[in-house]
């Protein structure tokens, strides 16, 4: 028993390892313009941040050390990540080619475009330093980092599934992506209340918001495939908005 305590412990530090090596793949990837893949594995280390979480509680392994390797997962692949892929959806809104030589022979203002995701990692840093020093671990404020590189995340899928609508032809100019990117790093540090979707045990009673808006998520998943991705997260930051005009309690 006191070999199999520590494999424990470590379990969901494991799973944090599995998290920031999915988001390294997921930069390499974007640099590599393999766009949708990128994507993807931010989604996948998104399902090993919730994991690590949950085991961690599960298994009673909550530790500093997980909270501090949990940040550093959380930078790159909620935050180095999404940026990366905005970098190439910036170079294409500038050059209309994803094969675009990034700042060579990039003129002073494309140069300011292109370094704009920059914003999402230094924004990322900020709000995961200040929320490990907070001392209220029931909620927080700001829209957590893996809502922002899910967000992302989908707006790349919609564009690469539909190069050719009117959604993908706003995003890919540089003004309108400048302007995300300024909202969403904001949208990070700002002190707007969001409730939390971690779950006080597997009952309904304490948990309905959070199961209702699985719910909601899980069917807008199945009838607008990856359109949803973006939409949820936008319903998220709404249904916060809304609680927090209601005065209710958040969890």
């Amino acid at each position: 028993m006191s070999q199999i305590q520590p494999l424990r412990q470590h379990l969901p530090n494991l799973l944090t390892l599995c998290n920031l090596a999915i988001g390294i793949l997921s930069v390499l990837m974007a640099f590599e313009n393999h766009i949708v893949f990128a994507s993807w594995l931010i989604l996948l280390a998104s399902v090993f941040d919730f994991l690590d979480g949950f085991t961690a509680k599960l298994l009673g392994a909550v530790s500093d050390f997980g909270k501090q390797l949990d940040s550093l997962a959380d930078i790159i692949s909620f935050g180095m990540a999404p940026a990366s892929i905005v970098y190439k959806l910036m170079e294409y809104s500038l050059k209309n080619e994803f094969q675009f030589s990034g700042i060579s022979g990039a003129s002073l203002v494309e140069r300011i475009f292109l370094y704009s995701p920059m914003l999402l990692v230094l924004f990322a840093a900020i709000r995961l330093a200040a929320f490990n020093v907070q001392q209220d671990s029931a909620g927080f404020s700001g829209l957590a980092t893996p809502a922002v590189a899910i967000f992302f995340a989908g707006l790349s899928l919609i564009v690469m599934a539909h190069p050719e609508s009117g959604f993908s032809s706003f995003l890919l100019q540089p003004v309108p992506l400048l302007v995300i990117v300024l909202i969403i790093s904001i949208l990070m540090i700002i002190r707007i209340p969001m409730f939390s979707l971690k779950f006080s045990g597997f009952g309904w009673k304490g948990n309905e918001i959070q199961y209702l808006f699985i719910a909601v998520s899980l069917i807008l998943l199945i009838i607008l495939q990856e359109i949803a991705l973006p939409v949820i997260i936008l319903l998220y930051l709404l249904l916060s908005i809304t609680l927090l005009l209601s005065k209710t309690d958040y969890k």
